[in-house]
C-alpha cells in the first residue's frame, strides 16, 4: 500500500469481533493535523464513539491503538504507540504509550491506527499482513502465559511484532495490562481486561513497506546526525542508556521521595540493594532498545538466588516495577523484585497496581483490618516475596485471595470495608506510581487532576525546576532554561502549589500532553534530558509532515489532548469531586528524609480551583463552550452539554 501523505497513511483499521468483519476507514488528513495523532486522535474516537452509561467489558467499548506521523521515522525517540479505552479500573480514561517495535510496524503495514469493538463468541487473534486482515481462532492459547503465547505465534508467523494481554487480560483483572513483544507494556488502566473482554488474546503485524514517507529526509537526518553525536556524551543520556531508568532508585531514596510500606514511607533503607547499579551487577544486566533508536535503555537481565530465578525473555525492571515490587513492599533483594516483575510481566499484570494492591492488604493485615478468613489463610507480612509470587498467580486467575486482589485496591476496599479504604491509596480508582507526591507538590497536583487516575505522567517533576537554568552550557541534566521558549523562567520550591506553580504545571502538562499526541519518548528531549530542544522536536514534525507548525501548536495540541480527556470523564460522570488525593498524602510522612512532610489540603485544593481557571474549565472541572471551540473541537460540546 503507497502511503499517501508524508508521515501517515489516513487509514485506519475497524474489527467488530462481533461479526468478525475488518474494513479500512479512510481518514481526513484533516484530522491529523488537528489532533497530530496518539492520545488525542484515539480520544477523538472514543468520544464520538463510546456510548455514555456503558461499563468497561460492554462489547460497546472501543478499544484504539493509535500512531502518529512520526512513528516508524529513523529517528530516536518515535517508537511509541497509544492504546486507549474506557478503563475497567476507573471507569474513566485509560489513555496508555508503548515503546518498542510494534507501533512502526503497524504504519509499515499501511495503517496508522486499529479501532476495536464487539466481542468474538470465543477466543481469537487478529492477523495483519499489510491488507491482508484475518481473525484466527485463539482457544489453545486460552491461560497460557505471556511467553508461551509469543513462542507459539512466533513459530508460527516468525516475523510479526505481537502485542498481547495475558491471563490476567483474559480473566477480567481490573489492571491487566498489554504487552508489546513481553518487554514494552501499555501498564496502566486495565486495558489487557479490555482486551480479554472481547475475547481478543493477540493481535500480529506484519508489514513490508519499511520506509515511511517523509517530507524532508535531509532535514530529518541533520536532526538524527545531530542526536546520535551528543547522545554519546550527553550527562543524562549516557547514565540513562547505561541504567535505564532503575538509575533512580537510590538518589529518590536519599531524596525522601521512594515509596516505602505502602506509601507510609518516603526513604527505604536497603535502597542500593534493589538500585540499577545492584541489578546490573547482580543480574548482568544489559540494554536493549526500541525501533530506530540510539538511546537504548530497556533492561534486560538473567540470573538466579534462591528460589528465584530470571531470564532475558521479559526485559527486566525498569523504576516504577523496582519501586512498587520492591521498596513499597519492603522486599531488599533485587533478584526477588526481579522475579516478581518477571512473573506480571508472564501473567499480563500491571506491576504498578499490583504492587500497590499487595501492599494495601498487607498493612490491613498488619493493622488487623483483613483477617485470615479474609485472606483465605493466606499470612500477609512486608518482605515476603515467595507469598507474593503465590498471591500473582491467585490474581491472574482469580483464584482464592487473588479474587478479592484482582479489583484493585479501591475495588477490593469497597468490598471488604470495614476502614480498609483509608489505607488504599489511588486516585479515581488507580494506585499511584513510584513517586512520592508529599515532597514534589507540582506532581500532587497532577496525580489529582489526572485524567486516567494517579499518573506520574503529566508533566516534569518539581526538583528540575528549583534553580536558575545555566545558558552558558549546551548540555545539562535538565534545566530551567529549556522552558525559557514558552516563557518560563523563573525557580520555584518543589513543595509549593502557588499561581506560579499552577502556570509551570499547565505549561509542562501540554509539553508532554504533545509527547503524548505525537507518541514521542520523554527521554530524547525537553524538559527533563536536556538533548532535543522544544524547538528541535517542532522541526522533525515539519521534516516528517511537511506542515508548516509551530511550537505554538504544538503546545495547543498538549492543551487539546488534556481537555479531550477531561471531556471524556466528564461524560462518564467524572466531576471536580473526583480531583483528590487520598488522605495519606495530607498526613505528615511516617519516615525518611523527609519525615513529617505533608501535602497542604487546602493548598492543594486553590490550586485545582486556578488550574480550571487556567483551563478554561468551570468550577466542575467541566471544559467551557468557548475553549472548546478555541482548541478547535467545538463538536465535543454536544457531547456534553447536557451533564
Amino acid at each position: 500500500m503507497e502511503q499517501k501523505y508524508d508521515g501517515f497513511h489516513g487509514r485506519i483499521l475497524r474489527v467488530d469481533l462481533s461479526i468478525q468483519k475488518v474494513s479500512v476507514e479512510e481518514v481526513d488528513p484533516r484530522l491529523f493535523r488537528i489532533y497530530f495523532g496518539g492520545g488525542a486522535l484515539a480520544m477523538h474516537y472514543l468520544l464520538k464513539e463510546i456510548p455514555k452509561g456503558i461499563d468497561a467489558f460492554d462489547p460497546e467499548n472501543r478499544l484504539v491503538f493509535m500512531t502518529s506521523p512520526l512513528t516508524g521515522a529513523k529517528m530516536s525517540g518515535q517508537g511509541r504507540h497509544t492504546a486507549a479505552a474506557l478503563s475497567p479500573l476507573t471507569g474513566g480514561l485509560a489513555d496508555s504509550q508503548c515503546g518498542g517495535w510494534w507501533g512502526a510496524e503497524l504504519k509499515f503495514a499501511g495503517y496508522d491506527g486499529i479501532i476495536i469493538h464487539g466481542k468474538s463468541k470465543h477466543l481469537v487473534n487478529i492477523l495483519i499482513q499489510d491488507d491482508k486482515v484475518k481473525i484466527l481462532d485463539a482457544e489453545p492459547l486460552r491461560g497460557k502465559t505471556t511467553g508461551e503465547v509469543q513462542e507459539f505465534l512466533k513459530e508460527a508467523y516468525p516475523s510479526v511484532r505481537i502485542l498481547q494481554a495475558g491471563p490476567a487480560g483474559e480473566n477480567l483483572v481490573r489492571y491487566a495490562c498489554v504487552s508489546a513483544d513481553l518487554k514494552n507494556f501499555h501498564g496502566r488502566g486495565g486495558l489487557g481486561a479490555v482486551m480479554g473482554s472481547k475475547n481478543l488474546r493477540a493481535i500480529m503485524v506484519q508489514g513490508s513497506n519499511r520506509e515511511i514517507k517523509i517530507a524532508n529526509p535531509q532535514g530529518l537526518k541533520e536532526i538524527r546526525d545531530w542526536f546520535n553525536k551528543n547522545l554519546k556524551t550527553h550527562p543524562a543520556i549516557s547514565v540513562h542508556h547505561e541504567l535505564g531508568t532503575s538509575k533512580g532508585i537510590v538518589p529518590v531514596s536519599v531524596s525522601g521521595l521512594l515509596p516505602t510500606y505502602n506509601f507510609q514511607d518516603g526513604s527505604f533503607k536497603y535502597a542500593e540493594e534493589i538500585s540499577g547499579e545492584t541489578m546490573k551487577k547482580v543480574l548482568n544486566g544489559k540494554t536493549e532498545t526500541c525501533y530506530a533508536c540510539g538511546v537504548s535503555c530497556k533492561r534486560s537481565v538473567e540470573g538466579e538466588k534462591g528460589k528465584f530465578k530470571v531470564t532475558r525473555q521479559y526485559g527486566g525492571p525498569e523504576y516504577e516495577s523496582i519501586g512498587l515490587l520492591g521498596s513499597n513492599l519492603g522486599v531488599n533483594e533485587i533478584t526477588a523484585v526481579a522475579a516478581l516483575n518477571e512473573r506480571c510481566n508472564a501473567l499480563g499484570l500491571d506491576t504498578i497496581s499490583t504492587g500497590a494492591t499487595i501492599s494495601w492488604a498487607i498493612e490491613c493485615f498488619e493493622r488487623e483490618l483483613l483477617t485470615e478468613e479474609d485472606t483465605e489463610g493466606v499470612k500477609l507480612k512486608w518482605n515476603d516475596p515467595e507469598t507474593y509470587m503465590e498471591l500473582l498467580n491467585d490474581i491472574a486467575y482469580r483464584n482464592g485471595f487473588g479474587e478479592l486482589l484482582s479489583q484493585g485496591s479501591n475495588g477490593a476496599s469497597q468490598m471488604t470495608r470495614r476502614g480498609t479504604e483509608k489505607y488504599a491509596i489511588h486516585v479515581k480508582g488507580q494506585e499511584p506510581p513510584n513517586h512520592e507526591p508529599r515532597g514534589k507538590w507540582g506532581v500532587a497536583l497532577g496525580y489529582a487532576v489526572s485524567n486516567t487516575g494517579a499518573d506520574h505522567l503529566q508533566s516534569a517533576h518539581d526538583p528540575w525546576f528549583t534553580q536558575l537554568g545555566d545558558f552558558s552550557k549546551e548540555c545539562n541534566w535538565i534545566d530551567l532554561e529549556d522552558l525559557s521558549p514558552v516563557g518560563i523562567i523563573d525557580p520555584l520550591p518543589a513543595e509549593d502549589i502557588s499561581g506560579a506553580k499552577v502556570r509551570l504545571f499547565v505549561y509542562l502538562q501540554q509539553i508532554w500532553g504533545f509527547h503524548d499526541v505525537l507518541d514521542w519518548c520523554i527521554f530524547t528531549s525537553v524538559p527533563e534530558f536536556r538533548a532535543l530542544s522544544l524547538y528541535q522536536l517542532t522541526d522533525i514534525v515539519k521534516h516528517v509532515t511537511g506542515w508548516r507548525t509551530s511550537l505554538f501548536e504544538l503546545m495547543k495540541s498538549g492543551e487539546r489532548w488534556a481537555t479531550l480527556g477531561r471531556a471524556f470523564n466528564y461524560k462518564h460522570g467524572f466531576t471536580s469531586k473526583d480531583d483528590t488525593l487520598p488522605d495519606r498524602f495530607f498526613e505528615p510522612m511516617r519516615e525518611g528524609t523527609l519525615k513529617g512532610h505533608y501535602v497542604d489540603r487546602e493548598k492543594l485544593e486553590e490550586g485545582i480551583k486556578m488550574y480550571y481557571e487556567m483551563m478554561g474549565w468551570n468550577e466542575q472541572g467541566k471544559p467551557t463552550r468557548g475553549k472548546l471551540e478555541e482548541l478547535n473541537i467545538g463538536w465535543v460540546w454536544e457531547e456534553i452539554k447536557e451533564l
